[in-house]
């Protein structure tokens, strides 16, 4: 081809990369949350499920339909388990010849097992109600005690029949619970039953049903440990008491309350943190000693190996000073390991270093304890690994990526784990301790080879205030002027490793993609957007690159902080925002108590109620500042938002329509918070309008 007509037909886009559209979105394979890669004991398979993209019910699911697969570590095609049944939801018998999992037919649920030597796929115990709710259940379902004969069984019970509702309502000032905040209280309820592995029949534990949130087995078998919510303090907002319950697994005595948060490595007693010390109570209630002191307030995640407890451990003295700058500064957390011989611990983390810290994890041996630290400046990540009793930890490797669900083979050689990075979703890879080789396991998105994505660049820039803050600024390739859409929201640097989908449709449409971090001041919420995310613009305009349009983009949160920044300053061209926020007084007197602690003291941070922070909630609200607004603006609201509700942007619509401002509203008949959830149209519809909106307004 000539040379000249080559150029020309390059110019006008023939052989462009092509651009990542909304279909191509919902075309992207994911693990199914609570399904996982996990690693076998024996190090050789991975069990992991992926969600099956032709229902569009799964479309934002929390609990999807989901096909089952098992692949070699040691590399090869994967077997998919039961083909064309919905299935999921793995767990590894403890000497890893079987499997476990839960087959979805008809609205209810079976407890399965595949024989990894035969490939032989049998029924197991009872089925159980299907979850299609929007809580997590993960670690709940399915236990093995260590012995391998038993599994143990979360299932869940039917949701009560609906009843007509009653032609009066009448709601009173010391009611716990108002009707508004119904809509987030998990009231999902839970029994136990075990299943005899050699047989396949099941029996209840308990008749006893729970509002179920964690479950552990003993390690000789003999007992479970649940923790489930108080029944008479269920959805009371932010007050909801926890209770712990041990189950006899022979059936022999009716479940009892305790005191406790973990078995013993033998299981004859049970482990509780009080008042900074760690107790050990014998199971049948006698006895108390003191194992640990010294204890800081807030440890959680506490797991016990052969002859330690590790836990994650709040720092001292770290954290905001003020509690409700709780979204973007935490207290740094050290990993504590305890002698449970005796009783001394040590700190594995470093004094000098403020590391995100995450994902620990046991081998079986109780010899191998792994965890993930997140470096605060760069999010590099580093796996490391701490051998029981050793002075010190040694780190396995290090990665720009996102790693996450970390399993462990029995004798602590292999670790499994999940990892991203900018430009590519999730896969399961595998690492050899001695070898110090990875592998990957999974190539779950092979067709994303063919766009262009790119990874973000990291800068800082320095608040108007003077405080020193990050950005991600993701450019499409070429050296052309082009239109910058700033999505806002918080704390986003921490999201530099992750595959974000939103920002490659904008890069391969032409728009460059930034996200600012913002430090938000308590009771200057709105200007605290105003002073972060402007200086980010100005200094993204400043590279050069740009064609002087920047649009604005956001939701929720992000919506509020949208809309006040296009009511407070002239410097986005269009702006999208999704079920955004506009009046503190209104949100704040919506029904709900969970909104009223939201505009008080929680994410909106106005410092107060009505009457005593009445400038703020004024100053804040972005409703009462709607006359200076020019900015083209288009607002997306679902009319079944549960937690924004509609008139919320109904509101600012109408403000803006009086005033004769460029505004248009869309409102989704069946969409949630999210518009999206559920509904392929709706997908389609909602990124597409985004993208016809910037095309408009940002060309």
């Amino acid at each position: 081809m000539p040379r000249v007509l080559f150029a020309f037909m390059a110019g006008i886009g023939l052989w462009a990369a092509p651009q990542f559209g909304p279909a191509d979105m919902l075309r992207v394979v994911a693990f199914a949350d609570e399904s996982q890669p996990v690693i076998s004991p024996g190090g050789d398979w991975f069990a992991y499920a992926t969600v099956d993209g032709s229902d569009q019910a799964n479309i934002l699911a929390r609990h999807p339909s989901a096909f089952l697969w098992v692949a070699p570590a040691a590399g090869g095609a994967p077997k998919r388990i039961l083909d064309g049944e919905h299935t999921d939801t793995p767990a590894w018998s403890p000497d890893g010849t079987k499997l476990a999992f839960v087959r979805t037919r008809d609205g209810h649920r079976q407890p399965m097992i595949w024989d990894a030597a035969s490939g032989a796929v049998r029924e197991a115990g009872n089925t159980f109600a299907e979850d299609r709710s929007v809580w997590a259940s993960d670690g709940l379902t399915l236990h093995w005690t260590r012995d391998g004969r038993t599994l143990v069984v979360a299932e869940l019970q039917p949701a009560a029949a609906a009843v007509e509702p009653p032609r009066f309502t009448v709601i009173r000032g010391s009611d716990a619970v108002v009707p508004g905040d119904i809509f987030f209280v998990d009231k999902r309820m839970w029994k136990l039953a075990a299943i005899d592995v050699a047989s396949g029949r099941g029996r209840p534990l308990s008749s006893t049903a729970f509002a179920l949130r964690s479950v552990a087995i003993a390690p000789d078998g003999k007992n479970a440990l649940i923790r489930a919510v108080t029944p008479d303090t269920l959805g009371h907002f932010r007050a909801e008491k926890m209770e712990t319950w041990l189950i006899a697994m022979d059936g022999g005595s009716a479940p009892r309350q305790v005191k406790a948060t973990e078995f013993s490595p033998d299981g004859r007693e049970l482990l509780a943190i009080e008042s900074g010390q760690l107790h050990a109570r014998l199971i049948d209630g006698t006895g108390d000693r003191v194992i640990a002191t010294g204890i800081p307030a807030g440890a959680r995640q506490q797991m016990v190996a052969t002859e330690w407890m590790a836990m994650l451990a709040p720092r001292p003295g770290t954290g905001p000073k003020d509690p409700n700058m709780y979204s973007i500064l935490r207290p740094v957390d050290d990993v504590l390991v305890i002698d449970l011989r005796s009783g001394k611990s040590r700190n594995l983390t470093p004094r000098n270093r403020t590391d995100e810290i995450g994902e620990l994890t046991w081998s079986a041996d109780g010899r191998a304890l792994f965890y993930r630290s997140i470096d605060p400046v760069t999010y590099r990540e580093t796996v490391h690994r701490w051998i029981a009793g050793e002075e010190s930890t040694t780190p396995v490797f290090s990665v720009d990526e996102a790693l996450a669900r970390f399993s462990v083979s029995a004798d602590g050689a292999h670790l499994g784990f999940t990892a991203m990075n900018a430009r590519q979703p999730a896969d399961a890879y595998v690492y050899d301790i001695s070898r110090a080789q990875r592998r990957a396991v999974t190539h779950l998105n092979p067709q994303l080879s063919a766009f262009e994505f790119v990874a973000p660049q990291m800068f800082d820039f320095r608040s108007e205030d003077g405080d020193l803050l990050q950005a991600l600024l993701f450019k499409p390739s070429g050296s052309a002027p082009v239109p910058v859409v700033t999505y806002v929201y918080e704390k986003l640097s921490s999201q530099k490793n992750r595959f974000n989908p939103e920002a490659q449709m904008h890069v391969t449409h032409g728009y460059a993609y930034l996200e600012p971090d913002v430090l938000v001041k308590v009771g200057y919420t709105g200007e605290s957007f105003v002073k972060s995310v402007v200086p980010a613009v100005n200094a993204t305009r400043a590279m050069g690159f740009t064609n002087g349009k920047f649009g604005i983009n956001g939701g929720s949160f992000g919506g509020y902080a949208g809309l006040f920044l296009i009511s407070h300053v002239d410097l986005f061209s269009a702006a999208v925002l999704r079920a955004p926020p506009s009046d503190f007084f209104s949100t704040w007197a919506d029904g709900r108590d969970r909104d009223i602690w939201t505009i008080d003291n929680g994410q909106a941070r106005a410092n107060g109620d009505p009457w005593k922070a009445r400038q703020s909630y004024l100053d804040n609200s972005p409703l009462y500042s709607a006359d200076r607004v020019h900015t083209p603006l288009l607002i997306m609201h679902g009319e079944k938002d549960y937690t924004v509700p509609t008139e919320q942007g109904e509101m600012m619509f109408y403000a803006l329509r009086y005033l004769k401002r460029p505004v248009e509203l869309v409102l989704y008949r069946n969409g949630d918070h999210s518009i999206v959830r559920g509904s392929r149209d709706d997908y389609l519809d909602y990124y597409q309008r985004t993208l016809d909106w910037w095309q408009k307004y940002l060309p």
